[in-house]
């Protein structure tokens, strides 16, 4: 069945939707994605609020949001306007509303655009009620269009914009009672209040699908717009993993999220919210952004037949058959229900092999990022024979993987006794100048499958063509334990190709990518590999860059955690600082992490208020959240344990119940 939240997984098209003029500032139709930020002073601090509107301004930041949660914090719009104007500060403000409509009426008059969350706005939250028969719900949707229609009647008079923006976790009674705390009850929240404006002809209208959980995220936004095509709907997205974190984990994951959806064609303004600065933000969304706005981005599709193979509105991931990896201690197997297993890359064989190697398991194991594979380019017979020997005497416990380069890639025949003693072949897709060549060649290869080992295929993007005939080949010989990857620069577009072709013969995928530096590897791993792990892609992942291979292994394991699939230390769900916060979230973020970062698995929100409390925090295992200042509210998964705890106990507290609840354990 063709998905319809985009025409197709191998062609990028971006989503063509209506323009919305935010003051000056166009959102979709044919603007270019932009990237804005948001201000963490208190709004009735105007001159803190002044600063950094001129620092976001200043770095490029193309919107500015500020929140407005009192009556107060409305009152000093007007006196932040006077100042903008007195400064030549021209970046349009978006004012930030959960729970008050009447605050939304004060702020409307002094912004571009109003933001609103469909969850908390003008609706209840008592879970008094389990079910709610059709008469009650029709109700509900009367008082909702009472309450939320001045706000938009006044919008539309103002040319004021308005941001739906529903968050996960944050949903309504109403819409948890009927379709859970779910990406569709995302998508019919947000649907709900834009059928209210439609009613007033009202459609200056961006639309969000906010979560921390990067699969949600990416799933309910192109559950809303398979929706938007059934409705005729042409609204632009808003884009942003909420309480991304801080650091290169917040980086991973607003990569994940954002990025993939960016190939998807989706999405039309972002934000990355970091536990950080905001003025970092915008150096992050620049580079997610930059390939989507060059004027000449494109890729063509290779006339490659179209059928949805995966489900884009929830993980599910892509069945491949087991292969095992020989080694003498653990059991490795690909595919299948096995984890997605992570390889480490020695681009250059090291000149200590076996010191070199035991320093990296050892740091490994410390840092609990264990290479499941070690991947080597051999060019020497006696680098192959320290391979070999090195695994016969059980000197490496870890499956080897293996690449011939040079004259010794066509010198393996006199070489088989030492490459017998391996785990993993790995060879490109060969053109062959003969029959004998293909018989000598596959006689081999066979000869190592009989023996135990696997196969990997490098393929490079022409080679998809003309896979159909190598998979013939493949089972002709029997050589069922193989294994692909692609060499290419555009990963989504060639790995979707590639796991297409084999739906129908359920070989393992390797994710494999050698990068120039650690940053471009953080950007580009992320958000390819990230999005094709959201797909249900892939069974191993191969990172390379120059410098230190425990780094490697780090990125792997981070894109893996980012994209929820395996969990390899502390999880951490922090929203970015606004004026609501009721206390230093950055600093504090840091004292917990500084106490719990080895609880691996363990999932801790830091949340800097209750409107990011236990909606936002929504499957994390405690959560520890501003209730007041100097006050903190303690919870375990949405429950509240402890409230009001002082906040200078508050980490002990913390501490405890993890103990209380089993998952402690001494660093």
């Amino acid at each position: 069945m063709k998905t319809r939240y985009n025409e197709s997984p191998y062609t990028y098209k971006r989503r063509i939707t209506r323009e919305v003029k935010v003051g000056d500032v166009g959102i979709g139709g044919k603007n270019p994605i932009r990237i804005q930020s948001m201000t963490n002073a208190d709004t009735k601090n105007v001159e803190a609020t002044i600063r950094q509107i001129r620092e976001l301004q200043e770095v490029g930041s193309e919107l500015v949001r500020i929140t407005v949660p009192t009556s107060a914090d409305a009152e000093a719009l007007p006196i932040i306007r006077k100042r903008m104007k007195e400064e030549n500060l021209t970046v349009p403000l978006v004012a930030d509303i959960h729970f008050t409509p009447s605050i939304a009426m004060k702020a409307v008059e002094y912004v571009e655009k109003v933001r609103i969350n469909p969850g908390n706005f003008a609706d209840r939250k008592k879970f008094a009620v389990l079910e709610y028969t059709d008469q009650e719900y029709k109700l509900e949707l009367e008082r909702l269009f009472d309450a939320f229609s001045p706000l938009v009647l006044r919008a539309k008079e103002l040319g004021v914009a308005m941001r739906i923006g529903t968050n996960h976790g944050s949903l309504s009674d109403r819409i948890m009672n009927r379709f859970g705390d779910s990406p569709k009850g995302m998508v019919e929240s947000a649907i709900e209040f834009i059928k209210v404006a439609e009613a007033h002809s009202y459609r200056d209208i961006i639309v969000s699908m906010k979560a921390s959980n990067t699969q949600v995220m990416v799933h309910a936004y192109r559950l809303l717009v398979s929706r938007f095509y059934d409705l005729d709907m042409h609204y632009p997205l808003h884009l942003g993993v909420t309480e991304a974190g801080d650091g290169k984990d917040g980086r991973v994951k607003s990569c994940i999220g954002i990025g993939s959806l960016l190939d998807d064609g989706l999405g039309d303004t972002i934000r990355v919210s970091l536990t950080e600065d905001p003025i970092v933000e915008i150096p992050v969304a620049k580079r997610i952004v930059a390939k989507y706005n060059e004027a000449n981005f494109q890729r063509l599709d290779d006339s490659i037949h179209y059928r949805e193979f995966r489900n884009p509105f929830a993980y599910t991931r892509f069945f491949a058959r087991e292969i095992p990896l020989k080694n003498n201690k653990y059991l490795y197997a690909l595919g299948d229900s096995n984890p997605i297993r992570v390889e480490a890359n020695f681009q250059n064989f090291p000149e200590n092999f076996i010191n070199e190697v035991g320093n990296l398991i050892q740091a490994c194991t410390q840092a609990s990022v264990l290479p499941e594979s070690l991947h080597f380019r051999v060019s020497t017979e006696e680098e192959l024979s320290y391979l070999a020997e090195a695994k016969r005497h059980a000197l490496i416990d870890i499956p080897i993987s293996f690449i011939l380069q040079g004259s010794l890639s066509n010198q393996f025949y006199d070489n088989m006794h030492a490459i017998h003693a391996l785990d993993k072949w790995v060879t490109y897709l060969p053109y062959f100048t003969g029959e004998e060549d293909r018989e000598a060649f596959f006689g081999t290869l066979s000869d190592f499958h009989k023996n135990g080992g696997c196969i990997e295929w490098i393929l490079r993007p022409s080679d998809l063509n003309r896979l159909d005939d190598h998979l013939e080949i493949l089972n002709n010989w029997n050589l069922k334990n193989s294994l692909f990857s692609v060499e290419s620069d555009d990963v989504i577009r060639d790995y979707r190709r590639l796991a297409f072709i084999l739906s129908n013969c359920d070989y393992p995928i390797v994710f494999s990518g050698s990068f120039s530096d650690e940053e471009e590897a953080l950007y580009n791993a992320s958000i390819g590999f990230g999005g094709l792990l959201l797909d249900g892609l892939g069974d191993m992942i191969r990172i390379s860059f120059p410098g230190d291979i425990l780094n490697q292994l780090s990125l792997s394991y981070d894109i893996l955690q980012g994209a929820r699939l395996r969990l390899s230390k502390t999880e951490y769900i922090s929203c970015p600082s606004c004026g609501r916060t009721q206390f230093d979230l950055q600093d504090t973020t840091a004292r917990i992490k500084k106490r719990t970062i080895h609880l691996k698995g363990v999932k801790i929100a830091v949340m800097g208020c209750i409107v990011n409390g236990p909606g936002e925090m929504a499957d994390a295992d405690f959560g520890y959240v501003g209730a007041a200042p100097g006050k903190v509210h303690l919870y375990r998964g949405k429950e509240i344990v402890m409230k009001n705890v002082p906040e200078e106990i508050a980490d002990e507290k913390l501490v405890e119940l993890i103990k209380e609840n089993g998952m402690w354990k001494d660093a």
